[in-house]
């Protein structure tokens, strides 16, 4: 590969350089109010505040008249839209601490075909949001979504005029406290590609700093206090060419976007050559309000490790893996008040899985691919559930525990293994907790627990003996386990269905006396560390002759 490369696809529509093209709405909006009781677009004023390049366009606001006060970009023809998923951004700012509230319409970006002809959507106000260029926000709406007001005979087709309005419940006495700066449109996404050893991996920091230049201003992923904020699509890779990601120990919060479609915040990894690693990285959703919570999607199946993260309130993650081409490891990663994931033969090892949303928590491909990890439940929720390619298998299910799930088969929605093949389905259970199922339409299930049975064999010094011959029999005589001449320490694994039925456990060796003991099968494995201790009595007579 080469150096990493970021960018994006966004169309620039105005970079507000002059106040020339620029206009007011006016309405009066179906709501009732005028949007144009402010005062004129001002502009090329270097002391007034700006986001991008050196200038924005101001107004002020002055007029203590019910109604809003709006700059907008008359482009003069249809812009052509943002296209699926997309959004038009408007940076906006209104540089006073009161008087403009979400639930009184504070801040909105509009968009029409004239300025008495217009869709508005309310964006933020000062009680929401994040500010992070004193009081700047980039704003993102689709137009797709329901407005909150509109005006004139407009459909929702045919924008040429984009732009932003507040509404304030009284007058600013002086100065030009509302400013729009530059505008953008499109699927707003931050394009990660290429990157390798010698030329350095992509990293999110790489894009933030070119996000975050006063020549971009681009409000993809921007550096905040404590981490990087996100909105729209991350691409790591495109079909074109691949990625070279790899970063550590970073926090991405994901911006609320009260106005855009759910899949808008999405990270999507593409093309097969591409190696995506993130180590104790965190994303977290702002505000569980927000229209798109952000997903995780697979389009090609790449190279994806994801170790020691972190994922809050996020939306569906899709992964991909096909057998030979790519690896996708999943481990000591925590999933909380996340939505429904889809495995295609994915590794998870060691998660943590929290009150789903989803109706299961993992849509399996390969139950076998799932170890050591635990789920705790909302109450309405499967943790797993398997599809067809289960239908006539065996699968072991190593170490899972099941917090808040069914403790009894049945039908309730909230057991811990929903059998949804269509067929049978063995499960050969080693460690953790006995999984409860659902069975599906056409699905039977047999569970066999393995539980692991820890020995220490020990003379009364507590010193290892590991030169006796060690059985375990039924109560029938039948032997369970045995081996001729132990090492001092031995694991029995057994099915669960012997759990409380009792196993004699004889012990033989020339130098101390005969052991012979009986002991329930235990319900739930023991660990090498605390086994069973059988301590041998050095026998005497033998020791004499």
């Amino acid at each position: 590969m080469t150096a990493p490369s970021y960018t994006t696809n966004l169309n620039l529509l105005t970079e507000a350089e002059t106040n020339v093209g620029w206009v007011e709405f006016t309405g009066p909006s179906n709501n009732g109010f005028d949007y144009d009781i402010q005062g004129a677009p001002q502009g090329i004023d270097a002391d007034w505040p700006y986001i991008q390049n050196t200038y924005a366009v101001t107004q002020t606001c002055t007029s203590a008249k019910s109604g809003y006060g709006s700059l907008a970009f008359d482009n003069g023809t249809a812009i052509g839209g943002h296209g699926t998923d997309g959004a038009y951004l408007v940076w906006q700012l209104f540089a006073n601490p009161n008087f403009y509230s979400y639930a009184n319409d504070g801040l909105q970006v509009v968009v029409g075909d004239g300025v008495a002809s217009f869709y508005a959507w309310t964006v933020g106000g000062v009680d929401v949001g994040t500010s992070i260029y004193l009081g700047w926000q980039c704003h993102a709406i689709n137009t797709t979504i329901t407005p909150d007001d509109s005006a004139g005979a407009y459909a929702g087709t045919g924008e040429s005029i984009v732009g932003a309005a507040v509404r304030t419940t009284t007058g600013i006495g002086k100065g030009e406290p509302h400013c729009v700066d530059v505008i953008r449109y499109g699927r707003c996404d931050a394009v990660f590609e290429f990157g390798d050893s010698g030329n350095g991996y992509c990293t999110i920091a790489g894009f933030a700093a070119v996000n975050d230049s006063v020549n971009n201003r681009y409000g993809l992923i921007q550096v905040i206090a404590g981490g990087y904020l996100w909105q729209g699509l991350m691409s790591l890779g495109t079909d074109a060419n691949a990625v070279d990601f790899r970063d550590s120990n970073k926090n991405v919060f994901i911006k609320w976007t009260p106005k855009v479609t759910e899949n808008f915040n999405l990270i999507e990894i593409k093309n097969i050559d591409s190696y995506v690693s993130m180590t104790g990285f965190s994303f977290q959703v702002l505000d569980t309000s927000t229209a798109s919570r952000g997903k995780l999607l697979m389009s090609d199946p790449a190279d994806v490790y994801l170790d020691q993260c972190t994922f809050v309130d996020m939306d569906t993650f899709i992964f991909d893996t096909t057998t030979g081409l790519n690896t996708v490891e999943v481990t000591d990663t925590t999933f909380r008040r996340c939505g429904e994931i889809t495995q295609a033969e994915a590794v998870f090892d060691g998660c943590s899985f929290l009150n789903s949303d989803a109706t299961s928590t993992i849509q399996a491909s390969n139950l076998q691919n799932i170890t050591n990890c635990t789920f705790t439940s909302d109450g309405l929720n499967h943790a797993i559930e398997l599809d067809s390619n289960h239908a006539g298998g065996a699968y072991s299910l190593i170490g899972c525990t099941y917090t808040n799930y069914a403790t009894s088969n049945g039908s309730t929605g909230n057991e811990p293994i929903f059998n949804n093949s269509g067929g049978h389905v063995t499960i050969n259970v080693s460690g953790g907790d006995y999984p409860y199922y659902r069975n599906g339409p056409g699905s039977t299930t047999t569970v066999v627990q393995s539980i692991n049975w820890y020995f220490k064999i020990v003379d009364s010094a507590g010193s290892i003996v590991n030169t006796a011959e060690f059985r375990i029999y039924d109560t029938n005589g039948n032997q369970l386990f045995g081996v001729e001449t132990s090492d001092g320490t031995e694991l029995y694994s057994f099915d669960g269905s012997l759990s409380g039925t009792d196993a004699r456990i004889v012990v033989h060796d020339l130098n101390y006396i005969h052991s012979s003991q009986v002991l329930a099968h235990p319900s739930t494995s023991n660990t090498a560390a605390a086994p069973v201790v059988i301590s041998l009595v050095g026998d005497r007579v033998y020791d004499s002759v």
